[in-house]
Parts: structure tokens; C-alpha cells; sequence
């Protein structure tokens, strides 16, 4: 699947038209729901804002509500192909799980600073069992443990000297 199914915009809507206003009320409120695909990764397209320019940083994170840090996330620096396209596709990636997520969409310019930022819920379903992180074969990493720790007990014991 090459078609990211989610576009998202830093646009607010306009108040002006009759239709979008009469919507803002249950766009509040709207909960995006997302599927994972084959490779356990999201593609969202995201438009890029007027007050974009060459070498800001777009960024998205996922963030479980009673969470500190981001579980997903992804940036992208803006690149002239990316203005002239006018939209970028962000993919989180190793998606393990179904739940909800707060999203946090940031376009940060020149120096960091904070050139907009967009914040809603998200509802990300796994692809069948989703993720898993590949298992580290114990027998192999056990003897470099071994090297690493009398390596440090014989510089410990040569710096005495």
C-alpha cells in the first residue's frame, strides 16, 4: 500500500465557510483510527504550511496518554522536492500494538523554534499480532560480556600500578 490512508494539515478551518462551520463543533472531537500494514508501519501524508521553507523539521510523535515519552516517532527535514510536492509522508515504524495514542504533529524552523503544532487522538490497530523484536541469540552475546568484563578488571588492576 504506497497511499498513505491519513492527510493531515495544519490549516485550521475556515470559519468563513457556512459547511465548516457548522462541522467545527464534532471536528473537535473526531478520533482518527489508522491500520498498521505488513511491515507494522503507518504512513501519514502530511500538507506542509505556507510559512514552511527548505531545512525546517517536521516531526510526528505518538504518545500513550498516561505515558511521558513517545512510543512512535519520526521526523523529516524539509527538502525542496518536499515544498514543490507541498506535503511530506511520515511513517512510524514498528508499531507492536493496538491502543490509542495523543499525536503530536510539530513544524520546527531556523534554531528550533517552534513554527506550528497540531495535537490529536489516534487510534493505531497493529497488523495481527503486531511488531516483534527480533531475539538475541544469548550464547553469542554472553562471551563478549565475559571479554568486556575482564577487560575492565585488568585495566582496573593495571591502573593500581
Amino acid at each position: 500500500m504506497n497511499t498513505p490512508l491519513v492527510q493531515l494539515t495544519f490549516a485550521l478551518q475556515s470559519l468563513d465557510d457556512p459547511m465548516s462551520a457548522a462541522m467545527s463543533h464534532t471536528m473537535e472531537y473526531e478520533n482518527l483510527s489508522v491500520q498498521a500494514n505488513a511491515v507494522h508501519a503507518i504512513t501519514l501524508q502530511c500538507d506542509l504550511p505556507d510559512a514552511v521553507h527548505e531545512g525546517d523539521v517536521i516531526s510526528l510523535s505518538a504518545t500513550h496518554p498516561s505515558a511521558r515519552g513517545a512510543q512512535y516517532f519520526t521526523e523529516n527535514v524539509i527538502t525542496q522536492a518536499d515544498l514543490e510536492r507541498g506535503y511530506v509522508n511520515l511513517t512510524l515504524n514498528k508499531v507492536t500494538h493496538s491502543q490509542c495514542f495523543v499525536m503530536q504533529l510539530m513544524l520546527h524552523g531556523k534554531y528550533a523554534t517552534l513554527k506550528n503544532s497540531l495535537q490529536f487522538d489516534m487510534n493505531i490497530n497493529a497488523f495481527e499480532g503486531g511488531y516483534n523484536a527480533p531475539l538475541v541469540n544469548i550464547e553469542q552475546s554472553k562471551p563478549q560480556g565475559f571479554r568486556r568484563y575482564f577487560a575492565g578488571v585488568g585495566s582496573t588492576f593495571l591502573s593500581l600500578f
